[in-house]
């Protein structure tokens, strides 16, 4: 596997000079000259738009994972309810349509309620919905529908004898939690969550159809106005292999140096 990865590797690097040099004409997004320097910062510069969007949507789909995840394990049967309803319903909703839903639709929803609750804290932002945020919110909350099953699996692959001397030492749920369930789960939720965070990356794309300006948004209007398409996309393709490819080696890091069986 490593090795394929490697030889995956080299061989994109081999390609590349193919691509720049025979194929296509690649003056106008090449640094050096007026035009483009102008059109190859303009494709860049969508690049801290797309790592916002993903780096707060990881974190915040991680942190609606995780409380989903041991709200799952409640002995309530009405909490456990809740969380499955939410898990069941985003992870059927398709990602575009709730951002759609959430951009156009929510603020109107919000301006219509009663005034009882028209002026709850914290609505404010939501009457006033920008792109980033619904992008944000749509993203986080569809992530962690998905990680709160991820979570919950590996909550649940903790042995139960390890579970039962932790509470027989008079440990505390929250901290059997913190002490042995949770270093345990997350070694093992590794190469789902992994994959789980590549997907948030490749899904913040759909924040340029609301007005996002990140870089597939950013491709799709230059190629309106110069016509290379060839270029421009392939020039999109790097740019998202190169962040996949920084996330897929920290995380096997992470796995090196955290293994599962420790």
């Amino acid at each position: 596997m490593a090795r394929s990865f490697k030889l995956g590797r080299v061989g994109a690097v081999l390609l590349l000079p193919l691509f720049i040099s025979g194929c296509g004409d690649w003056t106008p997004l090449i640094p050096g000259t007026p035009l483009g320097d102008k059109h190859f910062w303009f494709l860049t510069a969508g690049l801290q738009y797309t790592l916002l969007i993903s780096l707060n949507s990881i974190v915040c789909g991680s942190v609606i994972g995780l409380v989903g995840a041991m709200m799952s394990r409640s002995r309530f049967r009405a909490v456990r309810r809740v969380v499955w309803f939410y898990v069941e319903g985003f992870r059927m909703v398709p990602l575009f349509v709730l951002l759609l839903w959430i951009y156009y639709a929510l603020p109107i929803a919000i301006n219509e309620l009663p005034p009882e609750f028209s002026d709850l804290p914290g609505l404010d932002p939501l009457r006033q919905m920008t792109p980033f945020t619904a992008v944000m919110i749509g993203l986080s909350l569809n992530a962690g529908a998905f990680l709160v099953e991820i979570f919950r699996a590996g909550m649940e692959s903790v042995s139960k004898q390890q579970i039962d001397a932790g509470m027989a030492f008079g440990m505390s749920r929250p901290l059997l939690m913190r002490r042995i369930i949770l270093p345990q789960a997350i070694r093992r939720m590794l190469p789902p969550m992994t994959s789980q965070f590549i997907s948030i990356v490749k899904d913040s794309s759909l924040g340029g159809a609301i007005g996002v300006m990140e870089i597939t948004r950013r491709a799709t209007l230059l190629q309106t106005q110069i016509l290379h398409p060839m270029e421009i996309y392939t020039f999109l393709t790097l740019e998202y292999i190169t962040i996949l490819v920084l996330l897929t080696a920290l995380a096997r890091y992470l796995e090196r140096r955290y293994p599962q069986h420790a």
